[in-house]
Protein backbone atom coordinates (compact mmCIF):
# COMPACT_ATOMS: atom_id res chain seq x y z
CA UNK A 1 0.00 0.00 0.00
CA UNK A 2 1.23 3.27 -0.66
CA UNK A 3 -0.54 6.79 0.98
CA UNK A 4 1.19 10.15 -0.11
CA UNK A 5 1.48 11.61 3.35
CA UNK A 6 -0.57 14.69 1.96
CA UNK A 7 -3.81 12.73 1.19
CA UNK A 8 -6.70 12.90 3.53
CA UNK A 9 -7.92 9.45 4.56
CA UNK A 10 -11.21 9.38 6.71
CA UNK A 11 -12.41 7.04 9.00
CA UNK A 12 -13.42 3.24 9.00
CA UNK A 13 -11.96 3.41 5.26
CA UNK A 14 -11.40 0.34 3.85
CA UNK A 15 -8.32 0.04 1.65
CA UNK A 16 -6.81 -3.16 -0.33
CA UNK A 17 -3.66 -4.92 -0.78
CA UNK A 18 -1.33 -2.44 -3.33
CA UNK A 19 -3.65 0.21 -3.11
CA UNK A 20 -2.09 3.87 -4.28
CA UNK A 21 -3.27 6.71 -3.07
CA UNK A 22 -1.48 9.91 -4.53
CA UNK A 23 -1.31 13.76 -3.60
CA UNK A 24 -3.89 15.88 -2.25
CA UNK A 25 -6.45 13.01 -2.81
CA UNK A 26 -9.38 13.24 -0.15
CA UNK A 27 -10.58 9.76 1.13
CA UNK A 28 -14.05 10.18 2.65
CA UNK A 29 -15.61 8.07 5.67
CA UNK A 30 -16.49 4.90 5.18
CA UNK A 31 -15.32 4.21 1.55
CA UNK A 32 -13.80 0.98 0.43
CA UNK A 33 -10.92 0.22 -2.31
CA UNK A 34 -10.21 -2.93 -3.38
CA UNK A 35 -6.88 -4.13 -4.23
CA UNK A 36 -4.39 -2.94 -6.75
CA UNK A 37 -6.54 -0.34 -7.03
CA UNK A 38 -4.98 3.48 -8.12
CA UNK A 39 -6.54 6.72 -6.71
CA UNK A 40 -4.01 9.64 -8.35
CA UNK A 41 -3.63 12.93 -7.02
CA UNK A 42 -6.23 15.91 -6.47
CA UNK A 43 -9.41 12.81 -6.62
CA UNK A 44 -11.41 13.04 -4.54
CA UNK A 45 -13.18 9.78 -3.11
CA UNK A 46 -16.64 11.09 -1.18
CA UNK A 47 -18.37 8.50 1.32
CA UNK A 48 -20.68 6.09 -0.02
CA UNK A 49 -17.78 5.04 -2.54
CA UNK A 50 -16.97 1.11 -3.28
CA UNK A 51 -14.43 0.66 -5.78
CA UNK A 52 -13.45 -2.40 -7.34
CA UNK A 53 -9.85 -3.72 -7.63
CA UNK A 54 -7.68 -2.81 -10.45
CA UNK A 55 -9.24 0.52 -10.61
CA UNK A 56 -8.19 3.78 -11.64
CA UNK A 57 -9.44 7.21 -10.51
CA UNK A 58 -7.90 10.18 -12.15
CA UNK A 59 -6.98 12.93 -10.65
CA UNK A 60 -9.95 15.58 -10.00
CA UNK A 61 -12.04 13.18 -10.11
CA UNK A 62 -15.13 13.13 -8.06
CA UNK A 63 -16.71 9.98 -6.80
CA UNK A 64 -20.21 9.65 -4.82
CA UNK A 65 -21.20 13.31 -4.81
CA UNK A 66 -24.51 14.16 -4.06
CA UNK A 67 -27.01 14.08 -6.74
CA UNK A 68 -28.31 17.36 -8.43
CA UNK A 69 -32.01 17.08 -6.83
CA UNK A 70 -33.35 19.60 -5.33
CA UNK A 71 -35.27 17.36 -3.14
CA UNK A 72 -32.60 15.36 -2.13
CA UNK A 73 -31.43 14.66 1.52
CA UNK A 74 -27.90 14.55 1.87
CA UNK A 75 -28.22 12.54 4.92
CA UNK A 76 -29.53 9.44 3.35
CA UNK A 77 -27.00 6.90 3.04
CA UNK A 78 -26.66 6.03 -0.58
CA UNK A 79 -23.60 4.85 -2.71
CA UNK A 80 -21.85 4.54 -5.83
CA UNK A 81 -20.34 0.91 -6.81
CA UNK A 82 -17.25 0.70 -9.37
CA UNK A 83 -16.77 -2.85 -10.93
CA UNK A 84 -13.38 -4.28 -11.30
CA UNK A 85 -10.87 -3.24 -14.25
CA UNK A 86 -12.84 0.30 -14.63
CA UNK A 87 -11.08 3.91 -15.40
CA UNK A 88 -12.75 7.28 -14.50
CA UNK A 89 -10.36 9.45 -15.94
CA UNK A 90 -9.69 12.82 -14.82
CA UNK A 91 -12.45 15.46 -13.92
CA UNK A 92 -15.20 12.99 -14.72
CA UNK A 93 -17.87 13.10 -11.69
CA UNK A 94 -20.47 10.35 -10.48
CA UNK A 95 -22.90 11.23 -8.09
CA UNK A 96 -25.07 8.48 -5.83
CA UNK A 97 -27.86 7.43 -5.28
CA UNK A 98 -30.84 9.26 -4.19
CA UNK A 99 -33.01 6.23 -2.47
CA UNK A 100 -31.57 4.92 1.05
CA UNK A 101 -29.41 1.91 0.19
CA UNK A 102 -29.21 2.21 -3.20
CA UNK A 103 -26.33 2.96 -5.56
CA UNK A 104 -25.39 4.35 -9.06
CA UNK A 105 -23.60 1.47 -10.15
CA UNK A 106 -20.52 1.41 -12.97
CA UNK A 107 -19.84 -2.01 -14.13
CA UNK A 108 -16.39 -3.80 -15.11
CA UNK A 109 -13.59 -2.51 -17.22
CA UNK A 110 -15.22 0.72 -18.78
CA UNK A 111 -14.16 3.32 -19.24
CA UNK A 112 -15.17 6.84 -17.78
CA UNK A 113 -13.52 9.35 -19.94
CA UNK A 114 -12.06 13.08 -18.57
CA UNK A 115 -15.05 15.40 -17.75
CA UNK A 116 -17.92 12.95 -18.54
CA UNK A 117 -20.95 12.83 -15.99
CA UNK A 118 -22.91 9.89 -14.32
CA UNK A 119 -25.83 11.26 -12.48
CA UNK A 120 -27.46 9.80 -9.36
CA UNK A 121 -29.06 6.27 -10.09
CA UNK A 122 -27.72 5.30 -13.29
CA UNK A 123 -26.41 1.70 -14.40
CA UNK A 124 -23.56 1.48 -16.66
CA UNK A 125 -23.07 -1.87 -17.74
CA UNK A 126 -19.92 -4.13 -17.85
CA UNK A 127 -17.28 -2.92 -21.02
CA UNK A 128 -18.94 0.95 -21.93
CA UNK A 129 -16.62 3.65 -23.43
CA UNK A 130 -17.88 7.20 -22.07
CA UNK A 131 -16.42 9.48 -23.71
CA UNK A 132 -15.63 13.26 -22.82
CA UNK A 133 -17.65 15.88 -21.66
CA UNK A 134 -20.67 13.22 -22.31
CA UNK A 135 -23.56 13.38 -19.70
CA UNK A 136 -26.00 11.09 -18.27
CA UNK A 137 -28.68 12.27 -16.63
CA UNK A 138 -30.46 10.65 -13.73
CA UNK A 139 -31.40 7.37 -13.71
CA UNK A 140 -29.85 6.49 -17.27
CA UNK A 141 -29.48 2.73 -17.42
CA UNK A 142 -26.72 1.08 -20.15
CA UNK A 143 -26.30 -2.37 -21.23
CA UNK A 144 -23.15 -3.49 -21.40
CA UNK A 145 -20.66 -3.22 -24.51
CA UNK A 146 -22.46 0.35 -25.25
CA UNK A 147 -20.03 3.17 -26.83
CA UNK A 148 -21.10 7.08 -25.58
CA UNK A 149 -19.38 9.27 -27.81
CA UNK A 150 -17.70 12.55 -26.87
CA UNK A 151 -20.28 15.33 -25.88
CA UNK A 152 -23.61 13.13 -25.94
CA UNK A 153 -26.37 13.85 -23.85
CA UNK A 154 -29.01 11.08 -22.54
CA UNK A 155 -32.27 11.99 -21.32
CA UNK A 156 -32.93 10.40 -17.48
CA UNK A 157 -34.40 7.63 -17.36
CA UNK A 158 -34.00 6.47 -20.71
CA UNK A 159 -32.43 3.15 -21.48
CA UNK A 160 -29.40 2.10 -23.79
CA UNK A 161 -29.53 -1.29 -24.70
CA UNK A 162 -26.73 -3.64 -25.60
CA UNK A 163 -23.67 -2.87 -28.56
CA UNK A 164 -25.19 0.62 -28.89
CA UNK A 165 -22.29 2.94 -30.53
CA UNK A 166 -24.05 6.74 -30.07
CA UNK A 167 -22.45 9.41 -31.97
CA UNK A 168 -20.99 12.23 -30.83
CA UNK A 169 -22.97 15.35 -30.16
CA UNK A 170 -25.96 14.22 -30.05
CA UNK A 171 -28.97 14.29 -28.02
CA UNK A 172 -31.75 11.17 -26.79
CA UNK A 173 -34.76 11.33 -24.91
CA UNK A 174 -36.17 8.13 -26.14
CA UNK A 175 -34.99 4.44 -25.48
CA UNK A 176 -32.44 3.07 -27.93
CA UNK A 177 -32.83 -0.49 -28.72
CA UNK A 178 -29.75 -2.80 -28.41
CA UNK A 179 -27.15 -3.16 -31.36
CA UNK A 180 -27.98 0.01 -32.99
CA UNK A 181 -26.35 3.43 -34.78
CA UNK A 182 -27.51 5.92 -32.96
CA UNK A 183 -27.28 10.40 -34.13
CA UNK A 184 -28.31 13.47 -33.84
CA UNK A 185 -31.72 13.76 -31.84
CA UNK A 186 -33.43 11.09 -31.34
CA UNK A 187 -32.59 9.43 -34.66
CA UNK A 188 -30.34 6.02 -35.81
CA UNK A 189 -29.45 4.24 -38.83
CA UNK A 190 -29.04 0.42 -39.09
CA UNK A 191 -27.21 -2.02 -36.59
CA UNK A 192 -23.51 -1.06 -35.38
CA UNK A 193 -22.43 -3.77 -37.52
CA UNK A 194 -18.69 -2.95 -36.72
CA UNK A 195 -18.92 -3.60 -33.24
CA UNK A 196 -21.01 -6.59 -33.47
CA UNK A 197 -18.05 -8.46 -35.27
CA UNK A 198 -15.37 -6.73 -33.85
CA UNK A 199 -17.18 -8.58 -30.18
CA UNK A 200 -17.26 -11.67 -32.71
CA UNK A 201 -21.02 -12.34 -33.26
CA UNK A 202 -21.51 -15.10 -35.66
CA UNK A 203 -22.79 -14.06 -38.76
CA UNK A 204 -25.96 -16.19 -38.44
CA UNK A 205 -26.77 -13.37 -35.28
CA UNK A 206 -25.73 -10.68 -37.59
CA UNK A 207 -28.08 -11.66 -40.35
CA UNK A 208 -31.09 -12.59 -38.28
CA UNK A 209 -30.55 -8.70 -36.31
CA UNK A 210 -30.79 -6.91 -40.00
CA UNK A 211 -34.23 -9.17 -40.99
CA UNK A 212 -35.37 -8.31 -37.00
CA UNK A 213 -34.24 -4.72 -37.57
CA UNK A 214 -36.05 -3.94 -40.90
CA UNK A 215 -39.14 -6.15 -39.29
CA UNK A 216 -39.09 -4.05 -36.45
CA UNK A 217 -38.46 -0.27 -37.84
CA UNK A 218 -41.53 -1.38 -41.11
CA UNK A 219 -43.85 0.54 -39.56
CA UNK A 220 -43.93 3.50 -36.33
CA UNK A 221 -45.48 0.55 -34.41
CA UNK A 222 -42.05 -0.73 -32.95
CA UNK A 223 -43.42 -2.60 -30.12
CA UNK A 224 -46.36 -4.05 -31.63
CA UNK A 225 -43.47 -5.08 -34.36
CA UNK A 226 -41.54 -6.64 -31.72
CA UNK A 227 -44.16 -8.30 -29.91
CA UNK A 228 -45.57 -9.82 -32.98
CA UNK A 229 -41.82 -10.57 -34.00
CA UNK A 230 -41.23 -12.33 -30.46
CA UNK A 231 -44.84 -14.57 -30.77
CA UNK A 232 -43.91 -15.75 -34.42
CA UNK A 233 -40.94 -17.08 -32.95
CA UNK A 234 -38.98 -15.17 -35.79
CA UNK A 235 -35.54 -14.66 -33.01
CA UNK A 236 -33.63 -18.13 -32.65
CA UNK A 237 -29.90 -16.63 -31.47
CA UNK A 238 -28.77 -14.84 -28.14
CA UNK A 239 -28.83 -11.50 -29.75
CA UNK A 240 -32.13 -12.00 -31.76
CA UNK A 241 -33.87 -12.36 -28.76
CA UNK A 242 -32.50 -9.82 -26.59
CA UNK A 243 -33.44 -7.16 -29.64
CA UNK A 244 -37.29 -7.73 -29.78
CA UNK A 245 -37.09 -8.53 -25.63
CA UNK A 246 -35.47 -4.92 -25.12
CA UNK A 247 -38.91 -3.73 -26.53
CA UNK A 248 -41.38 -6.04 -24.09
CA UNK A 249 -41.04 -3.29 -21.60
CA UNK A 250 -44.59 -1.46 -21.48
CA UNK A 251 -45.31 2.63 -21.40
CA UNK A 252 -42.03 3.76 -22.85
CA UNK A 253 -41.03 5.72 -26.01
CA UNK A 254 -38.63 3.92 -28.47
CA UNK A 255 -35.98 5.21 -30.84
CA UNK A 256 -36.44 4.71 -34.75
CA UNK A 257 -35.12 5.92 -37.88
CA UNK A 258 -36.91 8.87 -38.87
CA UNK A 259 -37.28 8.17 -42.58
CA UNK A 260 -40.46 5.53 -41.50
CA UNK A 261 -41.98 8.65 -40.00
Amino acid sequence: MSIHPTAIIGDFVKIGENVSIGPYAVIGDGVEIADNTAIEAHACIRRGSKIGANCKIGSFAVIAGEPQDLHFDSSIESYVEIGSGTTVREGATIHRATVPGSATKIGKNCLVMATSHIGHDCELGDNCILANFSALAGWVKTDSNCFISGGVMLHQKIRVGEGVIVSGNSAFSLDIPPFVNAYGRNDMTGLNIIGLARRGVSRESIAELKKLYSYVFATLSVRKNALDALGKGMATTLEGLKFLEFFKAENRHYLHPKSIV
